[in-house]
């Protein structure tokens, strides 16, 4: 675990139930990434689940986001015939084969746009 003070990247990160060929499974993705502190990513990451609008259901009638005690988010959302699940954690970047990949730095003021989960076949 970091300190609070030493600045990294950080990969937000979105798990989700996903399909294709193979099946329904859960799929892992980083929807963003940020530079600085644990407490700056963690800030990114609960503005990026206040502003996520999930694709599925196609009707939705109820949004929940539940807290884990350690910093993750449970989304629950109920369509009138399918309730879908979403969890966001925060995940240091401890190694990435492409650095020269861009890394957005955190927005204090504006929530990242919402990302759609993975496309459901």
């Amino acid at each position: 675990m970091t300190d609070d003070s030493t600045r990294m990247t950080w990969g937000l990160m979105m798990a989700a139930l996903g399909g294709g060929l193979g099946g329904v499974r859960m799929v892992t993705r980083a929807v963003g990434h940020v530079s600085g502190t644990r407490r700056e990513a963690r800030d990114a990451l609960h503005r990026h689940v206040l502003a996520f609008e999930p694709r599925h259901p196609l009707n939705l009638q109820r949004r929940t986001i539940y807290e884990h005690g350690d910093g993750g988010y449970l989304v629950i959302a109920e369509g009138v015939t399918q309730t879908f699940e979403y969890e966001f954690t925060l995940a240091r970047v401890v190694h990435d084969t492409r650095p020269d990949m861009p890394v957005v730095p955190p927005q204090p003021m504006a929530p990242p746009p919402p990302v759609a989960p993975p496309p459901y076949r």
